[in-house]
C-alpha cells in the first residue's frame, strides 16, 4: 500500500524521471532514424554527443544549483524570490554558454578528431555539429528556465513541455532524413535540424509557462555579491562533481572510439539505449534533490528521513524491472537500433552489461541527489573525481589493452565505476544519517 510519503515522492519523481528517458529519447530518435543510412552515420551522430555533453555539463550544473536554492525557498515559503534567482542566473549563463559554443563552433574539427572521430566519417559529423550547436544553446536556457519549475515540485510541467519538443523533433526527423512528401531527403542534416525544431519549441513553451507564472515580474537581472556568494557556494561542488563526469567520459569515450567504427558504433547504441534508464534515475535523483530541499529545515527532519527511505526504495523497485526487462530482451533492443547481423553477437552481449548496471546507477543517483540538497556537494564531487576521473580510465585502459577484452572490457570497466560511487555515496549518506540531520546554511539573498 502505497503511503503518502510514496505518493508525493513519485507525484515529483515519475515526471521528472519520464521526462528524462524523453530527453534521452531525442537522441536515440537520432540515432534510430539515422541508423538505417549505415554505420558510418550511426558513429557520426555518435560522436558529437561528448562535444554536446560537454557544454550541457555547465548548464545542468546551473540548473541543479537553481532547484536546489528555489526548492529551500519554497520550503520556507519565500516564494517571490524564485525570479530573481533565475534572472541573475540568465545572465551568467547567457555570458558563459554563449562564448563556450563560438569556440566549439569555431574548432569543432579538431575537437571531434580529439574526440576520436575517424576520417571515413568526420565530414558527416561536422555536417551534424554545426547545425546542432545552436539547438544545445536553446535547450541549456531551456534547462535553466524549467530548472525553476522543478524546484517548485512541478516535474508535470516539465514532462509536458519536453514531451511536446520530442514529438516535433520525430516528426522532424522523419520528414527531413527520408524526405518524406515534398521535402528533400537531407540525411544526417536532416536529423540535426530536427534536433533544432524540438529544442525550439521546449524553450517557447517553457518560457511561455513562466511568464504567466509571473516569474520574470520578479527581482533584477543585475549581479550581486550576495547572489553570487549562494550561487557559487552551491554550484561549485556541483559542477565539479559533473565536470570530472564529463572528463572522465570523454578520456572513456576516447579509448572506446579508438577500437574501430564497428565497435564504436556497438558502443554507441548501448550507450544510448543505456542513456533511457539513466535520465530515469536522473529523474528519481532530481526528485530525492526537490524534497530534500523542501525539508531542510531542522523542524522537518523527520520528513527528510522519511523521504530517504522512501527514494531508496523505489530506486531498487525501478531498478529491479529495468534489470530484467534489458537481460531477457537484450537482442530484441538491439535489433532495433541496428540492422547488420554483424553486429548482433557483440551487440546482445553488451547490451547484457547496460541490465547489470541499472542496479548501482540508480542507487548511486539518488543517494546522490539527497546528499547536494543537504550541502554535501563537495564531497560528492571528491569521491566522483576519484572514481571516475582516475579510476575508470584506468580501468578501461587495463582491461582493453592490457587484457585485450576490447569493448567488454570497456563496459566492465562501466560498472566497476558505477559500483563504486554508489558505495561511496552510500558511505557518506549513511554518516549524515546517523549523526542527526541538520540544515545546511547557505549565505541568502
Amino acid at each position: 500500500m502505497l503511503t503518502s510519503y510514496d505518493k508525493n515522492y513519485l507525484r515529483i519523481g515519475l515526471p521528472a524521471a519520464l521526462e528524462g528517458v524523453l530527453m534521452i529519447f531525442l537522441s536515440n530518435a537520432d540515432i534510430i532514424m539515422v541508423g538505417s543510412l549505415g554505420t558510418a552515420a550511426i558513429a557520426a551522430v555518435s560522436i558529437f554527443t561528448q562535444p554536446r555533453m560537454i557544454l550541457l555539463t555547465v548548464a545542468r550544473s546551473v540548473a541543479a544549483a537553481v532547484t536546489i536554492l528555489v526548492a529551500e525557498r519554497f520550503g520556507r515559503d519565500r516564494h517571490d524570490t524564485y525570479g530573481d534567482i533565475l534572472k541573475k542566473t540568465m545572465v551568467l549563463v547567457a555570458f558563459a554558454l554563449g562564448s563556450a559554443h563560438i569556440l566549439f563552433f569555431l574548432c569543432l574539427d579538431e575537437i571531434l578528431l580529439w574526440m576520436g572521430a575517424q576520417y571515413d566519417y568526420l565530414p558527416d559529423a561536422l555536417l551534424y555539429g554545426t547545425w546542432t550547436l545552436p539547438a544545445v544553446f536553446i535547450t541549456s536556457l531551456t534547462v535553466l528556465m524549467q530548472a525553476v519549475m522543478f524546484g517548485r515540485g512541478e516535474s508535470m510541467t516539465v514532462l509536458s513541455i519536453n514531451m511536446q519538443g520530442n514529438v516535433v523533433n520525430v516528426v522532424l526527423n522523419a520528414v527531413l532524413i527520408f524526405g518524406l512528401g515534398p521535402f528533400p531527403q537531407l540525411g544526417v542534416l536532416g536529423a540535426a535540424l530536427g534536433t533544432i525544431g524540438g529544442a525550439v519549441w521546449s524553450f517557447v513553451m517553457s518560457m511561455r509557462i513562466l511568464l504567466i507564472w509571473g516569474i520574470f515580474r520578479q527581482g533584477s537581472y543585475r549581479l550581486t555579491s550576495a547572489y553570487l556568494r549562494e550561487f557559487f557556494g552551491v554550484f561549485g561542488g556541483i559542477f565539479s562533481e559533473q565536470g570530472f563526469e564529463r572528463i572522465g567520459m570523454v578520456l572513456y569515450t576516447r579509448m572506446v572510439a579508438e577500437l574501430g567504427t564497428v565497435a564504436y558504433a556497438v558502443h554507441s547504441i548501448a550507450m544510448n539505449f543505456c542513456d533511457f534508464y539513466y535520465n530515469f534515475c536522473n529523474g528519481m535523483g532530481k526528485a530525492s534533490t526537490v524534497l530534500a530541499g523542501h525539508n531542510r529545515a531542522i523542524e522537518k527532519s523527520e520528513e527528510w528521513r522519511r523521504y530517504l527511505w522512501t527514494g531508496m526504495r523505489w530506486s531498487l523497485i525501478f531498478s529491479t524491472g529495468a534489470f530484467l526487462l534489458t537481460y531477457v530482451l537484450r537482442s530484441e533492443i538491439f535489433g532495433i537500433y541496428a540492422h547488420d547481423p554483424a553486429l548482433f553477437p557483440l551487440g546482445s552481449l553488451i547490451i547484457a552489461y547496460v541490465a547489470v548496471v541499472s542496479f548501482p546507477e540508480a542507487y548511486q543517483m539518488v543517494c546522490a541527489g539527497i546528499l547536494r540538497a543537504s550541502g554535501k556537494t563537495t564531497q560528492v564531487a571528491a569521491y566522483s573525481f576519484v572514481s571516475i576521473t582516475i579510476l575508470r580510465p584506468i580501468i578501461t585502459y587495463i582491461l582493453v589493452y592490457e587484457f585485450q577484452m576490447g569493448l567488454e572490457g570497456a563496459w566492465l570497466s562501466l560498472a566497476i565505476d558505477q559500483s563504486t560511487r554508489a558505495l561511496c555515496a552510500a558511505s557518506l549518506l549513511r554518516s549524515v544519517y546517523r549523526k542527526g540531520y541538520s540544515a545546511p546554511l547557505y549565505p541568502s539573498l
